[in-house]
């Protein structure tokens, strides 16, 4: 049956069907058409207007059927090595569990971390970190969205690798930078602060402040879930110069605000370092030294070493200590001191020890060891060193410096013996 033995109307049905549904549609191929055509040849003491009510049936569920055969968007699936899957899709983790989605992208957890996925798209998910570690590896893809929910902040990727911890306990949060870029948002991070390959944030509500440092040279090669904050085993571990922002919200300082001081812990939250030190230099660094809050010094300092005027910040810093002696943001300075006099070269272990005498359990602490650690090494030996490190390991095992320690330790016992 040819389109021109059928009425005009019908004709013209058949073909567009041919046209729209030609390569999408087992009706596309000739013997498919044909039987159309032949289903729809006007049969004898049948009505015209029946037909083509008939031919206009067929021809949309041949369109449906197209519609149904056209390919459709695919949800991401995953899939769980290892651990144990609860009824209600929490993975609490054992050794070596991962979580695979179909996409490429994969995350490792921690024996004892509890997980979950929710809210799976054609172009991501939202994986939920209820407590412990994860090694997070995104695949890049267009159009990708992803979150990944530690507690109260929101780490949102589209491509990259990361190392990401929260406690439930100590309500700390911790994210290590592989590659790629993230935004992270959630309490003191409410604009979202950006991440970078190799930078490092850490802290939360508990500490009252969220830092951002430099990448160190030293990165995780391994896919396999180790605790965020040990990144490397190795000895050499230096930072760059310039750092994000921490977010200071520092105690003591209520009875020292000023109108202007909430202005300048904004505008370092949101990144305008420089901004802050212009103000304080028009009202006058002296002035400002001598009759500034201690929100206003707080915020000062912050701006001042992320913007790499680490004479500014040591003025600032030495100022929190004389006026504010005793205050947690004074104690916080000496760690910061010693950050400056070791960047500079001078030193900084003089300025660790005095944080660690007056804050053992400060939010600092694991590193002012740490630094402490590395100092001694590089100045005096695996020898002088090594008591440090085998104290730090007594305290934090897994902190950032631990596989560091190991590393001196081993290199002390092989050359001087048990």
């Amino acid at each position: 049956m040819n389109v021109e033995e059928v009425d005009q109307p019908t004709a013209e049905l058949i073909r567009l069907a041919r046209r729209e549904l030609h390569g999408d549609s087992p009706l596309s191929d000739d013997a498919g058409f044909a039987r159309l055509e032949a289903r729809m040849a006007k049969p004898n003491g049948a009505s015209s207007k029946w037909w083509l009510g008939g031919g206009v049936v067929v021809l949309g569920a041949a369109l449906a059927v197209a519609l149904l055969l056209q390919p459709q968007p695919r949800v991401l699936t995953f899939e769980v090595a290892s651990g144990v899957v609860g009824a209600s899709g929490r993975i609490v983790a054992t050794d070596g569990t991962r979580i695979r989605f179909s996409d490429g992208s994969a995350a490792s957890l921690a024996s004892g971390t509890e997980a979950s996925v929710e809210n799976l798209t054609e172009h991501g998910a939202d994986v939920v970190l209820a407590r412990g570690s994860m090694h997070v590896h995104i695949s890049k893809k267009p159009q990708a969205s992803w979150k990944v929910a530690a507690g109260p902040y929101t780490v949102r990727v589209t491509g990259t690798s990361f190392n990401v911890t929260w406690s439930k306990q100590t309500q700390s949060f911790d994210l290590r930078m592989e590659t790629g870029s993230v935004i992270v948002t959630g309490p003191l991070a409410q604009s979202g602060i950006p991440l970078r390959a190799g930078q490092h944030m850490f802290g939360g509500v508990t500490e009252g402040r969220l830092t951002v440092e430099g990448g160190e040279t030293a990165s995780v090669s391994s896919p396999s879930p180790a605790p965020a904050q040990e990144p490397s085993s190795e000895l050499e571990m230096r930072e760059s110069p310039t750092s994000l922002p921490s977010l200071p919200l520092p105690s003591g300082a209520a009875g020292h605000s000023s109108r202007e001081a909430p202005g300048w812990s904004r505008q370092v939250a949101e990144g305008h370092f420089n901004a802050v030190l212009e103000q304080a230099e028009q009202r006058g660094l002296d002035r400002t030294l001598k009759g500034g809050s201690l929100e206003e010094l707080a915020a000062l300092a912050d701006a001042a070493r992320y913007a790499g005027r680490s004479a500014i910040a040591k003025r600032v810093l030495l100022a929190e200590r004389q006026r504010f002696a005793g205050s947690s943001a004074a104690r916080d300075a000496a760690f910061f001191l010693g950050r400056i006099a070791e960047d500079s070269g001078g030193g900084g272990i003089d300025w660790y020890e005095r944080y660690l005498s007056e804050s053992p359990r400060g939010a600092y602490a694991s590193q002012a060891f740490g630094r402490k650690m590395m100092l001694l090494y590089k100045q005096r030996g695996a020898a002088a060193a090594k008591p440090v490190a085998d104290e730090y390991l007594s305290r934090y095992p897994n902190g950032p410096y631990a596989a560091a320690a190991r590393k001196l330790a081993q290199e002390s016992t092989a050359v001087h013996g048990p």
